[in-house]
């Protein structure tokens, strides 16, 4: 089973395994110090000791452990049995060790250097042997043995402190991992926790903010597909009807004159699925960019939309008052069309018995609606997502906009400067 990599076993491993190849080293090197240190001391000492009293041929002489002789030959047997004389070099000091100090006190150490000063050559020995008697050889540890324990006691602390290190640094991202995990849609709109460290936080803030990105990106798709299909329903509706009225127009060799103004509706309402889908796809984008302007007459523009609209009277005793005039103007047709066309459908289908009184003068459009019925059909549909698209519009142009709740009713005001 081949193992996942891990940040915190990766950082562990590596600090461990440097901390050891680090105390190992630094162990090898300070007993080659202790080692080397004894080494110069004993030099030290027989040059100190080689020339403080005459020395002959055949006559050695000891003094302070040290044997001090003119020829080599001079030397106890016990020294000339373990050191060479081929090695004896001037100045250089020549050992013999018997047993390893690295895991255990020695059991004897002969030491010889050759000296000279002044033509006079002399020869200065010295020998150790191990007095560690049986009462207190346990409790002797050779310098090796001290090494060893403060080189193991070194890498448990080395391997310890990294490792409290790490897990005091990884608890925080595991729970920024956990957050992130169970992050939702009421989540993003709350203020992201404290995972201690700076660099986490930001990190916490770059995934909240993605994942608000996101969701909002979903939120306005899902209102275009509620906009679509809600703005679309009139102009397929129409197309639908003219289409089958031109069917039997055909069939039954209506004029021609008549069956082009049917086609003329299909196409206009073709049209108007065109432009509210570039409309809806503007909207959704959120983009600064503006609708163009065209010269129309909200007169002229109402009239017609209430025309298209009258198949939702179909069956019910709905009287219809209109006033309007002929003023042209400079406004987005399309988001007009827009606007217009939801503002008389909510009335048109909230109305089932009553009144509708429909006044346009210069930029300003009023819309009353009274229902007189005893059952009135709230639509979500209607009063939904055509009003949250009629105020997302008007909110965007900052054009001034009034919709009162009255009884058995709506008052709708709305002024497109």
């Amino acid at each position: 089973m081949k193992i996942k990599p891990s940040l915190r076993l990766y950082f562990l491993v590596v600090m461990i395994i440097t901390g050891i190849t680090t105390i190992t080293l630094m162990s090898i090197v300070s007993f080659k110090y202790l080692i080397t240190g004894l080494d110069f001391s004993i030099r030290k000492e027989m040059r100190t000791q080689a020339y403080q009293l005459p020395v002959s041929a055949g006559n050695p002489i000891k003094l302070n452990n040290f044997i001090i002789a003119s020829t080599f030959n001079d030397l106890p047997d016990s020294i000339k049995n373990k050191i060479d004389e081929k090695e004896m070099e001037v100045g250089k000091l020549v050992k013999y060790i018997e047993g390893s100090p690295l895991f255990s006190p020695p059991k004897a150490g002969y030491f010889a250097m050759k000296l000279k000063r002044d033509n006079e050559i002399r020869f200065v020995a010295t020998l150790f042997f191990s007095e560690v008697d049986k009462h207190s050889k346990s409790g002797l540890f050779p310098p090796f043995k001290y090494l060893v324990l403060i080189a193991i006691a070194a890498m448990a602390l080395f391997a310890l402190v990294p490792y409290f290190i790490l897990r005091k640094v990884t608890n925080p991202i595991e729970n920024l991992m956990t957050w992130a995990k169970k992050l939702n849609k009421q989540q993003l709109t709350q203020p992201a926790p404290d995972f201690h460290y700076s660099e986490l936080n930001s990190l916490a803030e770059i995934v909240k903010s993605s994942l608000k990105s996101v969701q909002e990106s979903l939120e306005r798709e899902q209102q275009f597909l509620g906009y679509a299909s809600h703005e679309l329903r009139t102009p397929i509706a129409i197309t639908r009807t003219n289409t089958e009225l031109l069917r039997k127009m055909i069939e039954k060799n209506i004029s021609t004159e008549k069956q082009l103004q049917v086609l003329d509706r299909i196409e206009r309402a073709s049209l108007n699925m065109t432009n509210l889908t570039e409309t809806l796809l503007w909207l959704n984008r959120q983009t600064d960019k503006t609708v163009p302007l065209s010269t129309i007459s909200l007169g002229q523009l109402t009239q017609q939309l209430l025309n298209d609209l009258h198949y939702l009277l179909n069956g019910k005793k709905v009287q219809i008052q209109i006033q309007t005039d002929q003023t042209e103007q400079q406004l987005p047709a399309v988001l007009c069309r827009i606007i217009i066309n939801n503002l008389l459908r909510n009335a048109l289908q909230h109305t089932n018995e009553g009144k509708i009184i429909i006044t346009q003068s210069a930029h300003q459009l009023i819309i009353h609606n009274q229902d007189l019925s005893e059952n009135m059909l709230e639509n979500d549909l209607g009063f939904g997502l055509g009003l949250e698209l009629i105020e997302r519009l008007v909110k965007h142009y900052e054009w001034q906009y009034k919709n009162v709740a009255k009884d058995n009713g709506h008052y709708v005001e709305i002024n497109f400067v």
